[in-house]
């Protein structure tokens, strides 16, 4: 069995970004608000700059350390936390859970769904971030627990987030986080790109070639069950 795990690392980070700018600027809030016929800037405030701000990625795999490179273009300095990664690139400094969410002003999650990572951001963690922090999400929805994200938005245990997954996909649309000024959503399209489709369609037939060939295929979930032949 054969998958591919890196089709949409760009995709991915690229849209990371997105949001990260999109939250640092107000960009959809200000928008909301001119087409609600108000022309007020300081509806968005406080707004700061990006240059020296903290980004904290919470795992760091492919697409953590592509959102670090292009997020260090903009003055980020980048902290992760990965208990399965021991050495790291240079400008990224592996730091502690706690002091991730202390010390970061963006936290990134970067994990897969197990159940090791399901609700690792609950009411402690979210109390436990800077009251100026944004969460962004664009892995899986249940690393949030969305009851309890809802709360920290509502009574401004930290000033924002912007998710590309939720824990229900697509959410009730009585979920009171769609009614929340300051959480930005995306309906799961951060691995889009007309080339990523591309890509993942190209390497799933380079995949099933190599195993038509007697090879083995790039990318393979369950390497065990060669060396089981071997034997």
């Amino acid at each position: 069995m054969a998958n591919v795990p890196d089709y949409c690392v760009d995709e991915v980070s690229t849209h990371t970004l997105a949001l990260m700018l999109a939250c640092v600027r107000g960009i959809t809030l200000l928008d909301r608000k001119i087409r609600d016929k108000k022309w007020d800037f300081t509806l968005a405030k406080p707004l700061f700059r990006t240059q020296g701000k903290t980004l904290g990625l919470f795992g760091l795999g492919r697409i953590a350390k592509m959102v670090a490179q292009k997020a260090s273009g903009f003055g980020f300095r980048i902290i992760a936390y990965d208990p399965y990664v021991s050495k790291v690139d240079e400008g990224i400094k592996l730091v502690k859970f706690s002091q991730l969410l202390s010390d970061s002003d963006f936290v990134s999650i970067h994990v897969p769904l197990t159940a090791e990572t399901r609700h690792s951001f609950g009411e402690n963690e979210l109390k436990f971030m800077k009251k100026t922090a944004y969460l962004i999400n664009t892995s899986r929805g249940p690393v949030i627990n969305e009851k309890d994200l809802y709360i920290a938005l509502k009574e401004k245990w930290i000033a924002g987030a912007a998710l590309d997954v939720m824990e229900k996909e697509p959410p009730d649309w009585e979920n009171l986080l769609l009614k929340l000024d300051n959480l930005i959503i995306t309906p799961h399209i951060s691995f889009y790109s007309e080339e990523s489709y591309v890509e993942l369609k190209t390497k799933v037939a380079e995949s099933v070639r190599s195993v038509l060939k007697g090879e083995l295929p790039r990318a393979m979930v369950n390497p065990q069950v060669i060396k089981r032949k071997i034997l």
